[in-house]
């Protein structure tokens, strides 16, 4: 069985808690900073609000770093430094090409995004003409409805004195 190093786990928590920039003062889970990841499914029928949530997403990770940075047992980050710098011909383009490829994405979903905005206000105002005039149309045939019954009601007057003499 493994011994189990305490004092290592717990500065490793320390430099966690330093590196994302804890404080004491943070009382709660509500006070730390957190980001709910963005869920991922195949199924269709998210809602709008799921797809903005994953647009701005998106948007503020388009960007991946070649490499992450490395810390840890000194001999191990001199290996890892020094397979860096022979893999970096093959890595950074790659990396770069992904990156502008994600770039170009979120710049058509954005587009996307805009279109379907300004496609709903278009509709919105269409819509609210449209029914507008089936307001005007329907307060028409109204009027004409009631006059119709006068002339009706008048005509029937008329027929029923016409019956008695």
């Amino acid at each position: 069985m493994e011994n189990i190093n305490i004092e290592e786990i717990m500065a490793q928590i320390k430099r966690e808690i330093k590196e994302k920039g804890l404080t004491p003062d943070m009382l709660s889970f509500e006070d730390v900073p957190y980001s709910k990841p963005v869920q991922v499914t195949r199924e269709g029928g998210s809602s709008l609000a799921d797809a903005d949530d994953a647009l701005a997403h998106m948007n503020a990770h388009y960007y991946v770093q070649p490499y992450k940075p490395l810390a840890g047992n000194p001999l191990k980050v001199f290996f890892k430094k020094v397979i860096r710098k022979l893999t970096k011909f093959y890595v950074e383009p790659v990396v770069f090409e992904q990156n502008e490829f994600n770039a170009n994405t979120v710049s058509v979903l954005n587009t996307f995004r805009g279109a379907i905005d300004g496609q709903s206000q278009h509709d919105d105002s269409e819509l609210t003409g449209r029914i507008e005039t089936l307001e005007l149309a329907q307060k028409e045939l109204l009027r004409r409805l009631d006059k119709l019954e006068r002339e009706n009601s008048e005509l029937r007057q008329a027929l029923e004195k016409q019956e008695e003499a």
